[in-house]
């Protein structure tokens, strides 16, 4: 009987755990959002600004790594963002700065 009642009261257990909730989906990250509310004060909602010392990102040549370095660590007047954006957000700004590169 104890054992009955001990194997009942698991399965009460395991099934009330929240098993049932659907996992959501990540959000996907708006990359021109996110530029124009964290980066656009200095850099231009077109890149090239230039405030505070900001660079006109038109005329950057930098690698990708190193625009997502320049990013987490700032330079210059510019605040690191490491630890206030996610790495993929870090990832999405970075792809969205090379976007202002003169072609």
């Amino acid at each position: 009987m104890k054992c009955f009642f001990a194997c009942a009261m698991a399965a009460v257990l395991w099934t009330s755990c929240g098993g049932n909730e659907t996992p959501k989906a990540p959000q996907a990250i708006n990359a021109q959002d996110l530029y124009l509310t964290r980066c656009a004060g200095c850099h231009g909602t077109d890149g090239n600004l230039q405030l505070s010392g900001a660079k006109a990102l038109s005329a950057s040549t930098l690698k990708k790594e190193d625009i997502v370095n320049q990013i987490k660590m700032g330079k210059g007047n510019m605040p690191p963002f490491d630890g206030r954006l996610s790495e993929t957000e870090i990832a999405a700004l970075a792809d969205y700065v090379i976007t202002f590169r003169a072609k």
